[in-house]
């Protein structure tokens, strides 16, 4: 993933947190909230390998 693509990506997990946080008053884990919400998106990350490809080519192409 480009840097400018994953900081992006992690500016909306720690967003999405905090909000959990807000949401349940607190009571969340934050920091193994946000370690699971990495994990999963190296995950998707690596399984969308080729068509993240594909993408920045045309962005590049563009």
């Amino acid at each position: 993933m480009r840097d400018s693509h994953r900081a992006d990506a992690e500016r909306l997990l720690v967003r999405a947190v905090e909000e959990e946080a807000r949401r349940t008053g607190g009571r969340t884990d934050t920091g193994a909230l946000l370690a699971r919400a990495r994990g999963a998106l190296d995950t998707m990350a690596a399984g969308a390998a080729e068509e993240y490809a594909a993408y920045t080519e045309a962005l590049d192409a563009a």
